[in-house]
């Protein structure tokens, strides 16, 4: 993707603006109610998903999906028919939003001229890579509660693959000056070690000793900027695994290189399981992702300046944004352009850890935060932040530049229709997969072969009670894992 529109798009635009400036009057009054976020029109998604009301949800998701939010459509059904329960419906709308985005990020995609007079919701949403990256993650455990375990195992494996590609093409329309963090994140910590277990579960010693070492490398590496903990027991894994295959020396090389994924580590959590026992591993959703809203600013168009560079203007402008009363000092203004951007909101959830038991068994293992989305989606909004505003400059300014010339084509009612035109149509580009998490908990429970309710008991940030619930009838076979996802609103 380039960071500037081609000449051939911006001739494009301004020929478009000129055919309707005349004939779109009409329409652009009777459209002066404004134009709803796509934020906003999902407003009713997340309250029907915590209340449980998945067919309620689905048909949201029906009814305000565009055809171009063909890719959330799917990734918002999947993940509603997930929690739902219906998993092999679940896995078919997945598999047809994987179908939709490798479309997306393989085809050319010719929309930049439309865009450039009305706004990004012209072009098809591509997903972002954090994104993209949890669809094989859902899907594993739609084949783990199928009982399909070759399938969740595949799954699991492709999920940091998958992200490292997707990071890779948005790197392509990010300047470099902006890729530091994103470049960071490529190797997704929680994903890697997701793959190890599932390899670990699968007998793969090897492959997930191989896992486990590039998680921890990961974690050391990024566990700080992502706001995140080592998972509790990555350093017994490691240690293990690496005994059973003999990489003693490999592990305590690790040793030195990621301490933190170290501390704290005991003798006794580094040993392997009791004989005739097998291990819980919860994986706890909490929250929703952050999500965009829409922010709108004023930029000048100065009196006699061609504009003959709209990429070189937007980016002086974009320069400017955080005094345009400076940068029109000492300058005649033509005209304030309002323009409309997104803005990432965080919402963090009330939910911190969370304290797990078995049956009437006093030991309570406490999640960890393992992985952080919204902190995710914020350094990849980050690194496309400057870009996007640019886009949205340069927009505003094709769209007053075509007003010109509907006034030097068709007098002052064209001009007028384009203005008009130019405002109703402003309107950022705020879509995003809004069921998303939050964060992440992970924790693991050691317990004797049998079959046990376990006792979720949720705190809050301050590590006061926050509710709870139960998850019934969950069977523990000796050497072998069980694995489950819950969310928590």
């Amino acid at each position: 993707m380039s960071l500037s529109f081609t000449t051939r798009d911006l001739e494009a635009a301004r020929r478009i603006c000129r055919w309707v400036a005349l004939g779109l009057l009409a329409v652009v009054l009777f459209s002066m109610t404004g134009c709803a976020t796509y934020t906003a029109r999902f407003a009713d998604l997340k309250p029907e998903v915590v209340a449980g009301k998945y067919d309620e949800a689905l048909a949201t998701v029906e009814k305000e999906s565009g055809d171009k939010d063909r890719l959330l459509y799917f990734l918002e059904r999947g993940l509603i028919l997930h929690y739902a329960d219906r998993y092999g419906e679940s896995n078919e709308a997945f598999a047809a939003a994987e179908r939709t985005a490798d479309d997306l990020y393989t085809k050319s995609i010719s929309e930049g001229a439309l865009s450039l007079i009305s706004n990004d919701l012209a072009i098809s949403y591509r997903g972002r890579p954090f994104e993209l990256a949890m669809v094989p993650y859902y899907k594993a455990f739609n084949y783990i509660y199928l009982g399909d375990r070759d399938a969740a195992q595949v799954e699991a494996r492709r999920a940091s693959l998958m992200l490292s590609d997707y990071i890779d093409a948005t790197l392509q329309g990010v300047r470099e000056e902006d890729r530091d963090q994103l470049e960071r994140i490529r190797n997704n910590a929680f994903l890697l070690y997701f793959s190890g277990l599932m390899y670990d579960w699968d007998g793969e010693i090897n492959d997930a000793f191989i896992a486990y070492r590039n998680a921890a490398n990961a974690y050391q590496q990024n566990h700080g900027i992502l706001g995140v903990d080592v998972p509790a027991q990555l350093a017994s894994d490691l240690i293990r695994t690496g005994a059973r295959l003999g990489f003693n020396d490999e592990v305590e090389q690790l040793k030195v290189a990621c301490p933190d994924v170290f501390a704290g580590l005991s003798e006794e959590s580094a040993g392997s399981w009791p004989v005739g026992h097998g291990q819980v591993v919860l994986f706890l959703e909490t929250g929703f992702v952050a999500y965009k809203t829409q922010l709108r600013f004023d930029f000048p168009v100065f009196n006699g300046e061609a504009y003959d560079d709209p990429d070189y203007w937007s980016w002086e402008l974009y320069a400017g944004m955080g005094n345009m009363q400076a940068l029109a000092k000492g300058r005649k203004v033509e005209y304030w352009v309002s323009v409309a951007a997104p803005e990432l909101q965080d919402q963090p959830g009330n939910i911190g850890r969370a304290r797990v038991s078995a049956g009437g068994l006093k030991d309570k293992a406490v999640t960890r935060t393992v992985a952080g989305l919204s902190r995710e989606a914020r350094i990849t909004f980050d690194a496309e932040k400057p870009t996007i505003f640019f886009k949205t400059i340069l927009r505003g300014l094709t769209k007053y530049l075509a007003s010109r010339g509907a006034g030097k084509a068709g007098g002052d009612l064209g001009k007028l229709a384009m203005t008009l035109f130019g405002a109703v149509t402003e309107t950022a580009d705020t879509r995003s997969w809004l069921t998303l998490p939050d964060n992440i908990h992970l924790t693991r429970l050691t317990l004797p072969a049998g079959v046990y309710d376990l006792q979720v008991e949720l705190l809050d940030r301050q590590g006061r009670s926050a509710g709870e619930f139960t998850v019934p009838g969950v069977e523990v076979r000796a050497g072998d894992f069980t694995f489950l996802n819950r969310r928590a609103f």
